[in-house]
């Protein structure tokens, strides 16, 4: 009895000897123990999952070439990618970093879609437990192209117009009626166009007060990064006060602008200007009328006298090199990494020609008669579209120069034919950005009469236009036809697919 009260009065002095912060620390060791016992007893109730992924309910473009599923517990990989489906197919290559799949498309999604991703009997790495089934939607970019209205009210002004349903098209004028547009370029998040224009009530001398100006389309990539802004509001980037603003480009990445640009007051004063996006415009000190800028902005490809001049735009632009007997450059790879070039021969015909970016050349095909441009196809970049020119015999006996299409694959050496485009000598061709159709337009001219006339290149008024919408053959598919039928769209000219 002795001894059991003794330790009674010492567990009393133990418990006394700890303070009140001690009680608190203990207490929430027990308090943090519960929920793990209950667990350890119980079991995870969090079901194996999809926790998350990338595209759900987003709009995607060209630009989105990846898109990743996150799990929340390990995964049994093979099963995943065995029962990973998307409606309609969008063919790709599977990677994994750690619990997350990484998901690189081949091939551009087709815009205008709505895709279904779908995955279900997928098992844990560990046991048996098969995930909860996961469906979600994402959709692509709307097809939408911009061109110059010809007629009525929409005479000179520009005008975005979105063929996703093509049965009920939707139009939405974009520039006043007070200015004549004379050309444009669109940005690649589509938010907005550059566009050059003038005032008929000052034009003089042509096109000699042209300026440049932008324009928003109302279209936001991602409404999470930047406001969402109306369709329609614009700012003057470049005025005409002391020089004339001839012809200009815009890099496909959005960042570089080149203008040709004339002084007013004295015409030897000819070169091309430089402006980025600080909108700092800076002469390069080098004349040219027609010119590409690479898609990343970091080089210029110009026409001049006796060549082809390729031109640094990272520096001040006086690194170049120069492509002897060359007429004119027609355009950049997706990648930068080809060029297409049009050379004279000594024979007097032309030829075109793939640079790459070793400067190393081949020559594609030989023709004697003008070739008036060709186009990179976006999925694969040994297909090009090219508008060339041929000499036909009319019904009184006269020849006379007839454009047409054809497509041409640089590995295999071929060279099809797909469509005629007579009376067409002004056309202009705009791919779209995920490769299935062409935009082109045919236009009647005529000779000038009025300040607010229409001009071609050459100063001709265009009394006339119509855009065509051109579906392209699937060249990858076996047996495949080169039957095209070309659908009519629109009255009016220079049509260019939104990016």
């Amino acid at each position: 009895m002795v001894n059991i009260l003794k330790k009674t009065l010492k567990l009393k002095d133990w418990l006394k000897s700890y303070r009140q912060f001690d009680w608190i620390v203990i207490g929430c060791i027990l308090f943090l123990m519960l929920p793990i016992l209950t667990l350890l007893t119980m079991g995870d109730q969090v079901p194996f999952q999809v926790q998350y992924f990338s595209w759900e309910g987003k709009k995607v473009g060209v630009k989105n070439k990846t898109f990743t599923l996150s799990f929340n517990r390990p995964v049994n990989t093979n099963s995943v990618e065995k029962n990973l489906i998307i409606e309609p197919p969008l063919p790709g290559r599977i990677s994994w970093q750690g619990r997350t799949l990484i998901y690189t498309l081949d091939d551009p999604p087709i815009y205008g879609t709505n895709y279904q991703i779908k995955l279900e009997n997928v098992q844990l790495s560990y046991q048996d437990e098969e995930i909860k089934s996961f469906v979600s939607l994402f959709s692509t970019r709307d097809r939408v192209l911009a061109y110059i209205g010809i007629e009525g009210e929409e005479k000179g002004r520009l005008i975005l117009y979105n063929i996703t349903n093509l049965s009920q098209p939707q139009k939405t004028i974009l520039t006043p009626p007070d200015l004549i547009v004379t050309n444009f370029k669109i940005y690649p998040n589509s938010e907005k166009i550059i566009f050059s224009a003038f005032e008929p009530n000052l034009r003089s001398n042509e096109l000699a007060r042209q300026e440049l100006y932008t324009v928003t389309t109302g279209f936001n990539v991602d409404p999470s990064k930047t406001p969402s802004q109306r369709a329609g509001k614009l700012k003057r980037i470049l005025d005409a006060q002391e020089y004339q603003n001839i012809n200009f480009a815009l890099s496909q990445n959005g960042e570089v602008i080149v203008v040709q640009r004339v002084n007013h007051r004295n015409k030897n004063d000819e070169s091309l200007w430089l402006i980025k996006d600080n909108n700092k415009i800076i002469s390069l000190g080098i004349p040219g009328s027609e010119f590409v800028i690479a898609p990343d902005g970091k080089s210029l490809a110009v026409s001049q006298q006796g060549g082809i001049r390729m031109i640094s735009l990272g520096g001040d632009g006086n690194n170049s090199r120069i492509f002897a007997n060359y007429e004119k450059p027609l355009s950049f790879s997706p990648f930068s990494e080809k060029l297409l070039l049009v050379k004279d021969n000594v024979d007097y015909t032309r030829s075109l020609v793939v640079v790459d970016k070793n400067g190393e050349n081949k020559e594609v095909f030989r023709s004697p008669y003008p070739i008036l441009g060709c186009e990179f196809e976006p999925r694969d970049e040994q297909i090009i579209y090219c508008l060339k020119t041929d000499v036909i015999q009319g019904e009184n006996g006269q020849y006379r120069p007839e454009p047409f299409l054809s497509v041409i694959n640089l590995k295999e050496g071929t060279d099809f034919p797909l469509l005629a485009l007579p009376n067409s000598e002004n056309v202009m061709l705009s791919m779209s950005p995920d490769g299935v159709a062409l935009l082109f337009d045919q236009v009647v001219t005529t000779s000038p009469q009025s300040s607010t006339d229409l001009l071609t290149t050459e100063k001709q008024a265009i009394a006339d236009g119509q855009v065509w919408l051109l579906p392209l053959p699937d060249l990858k598919e076996e047996n495949k036809s080169l039957k095209i039928q070309p659908r009519e769209l629109i009255f009016g000219f220079k049509p260019q697919w939104l990016p």
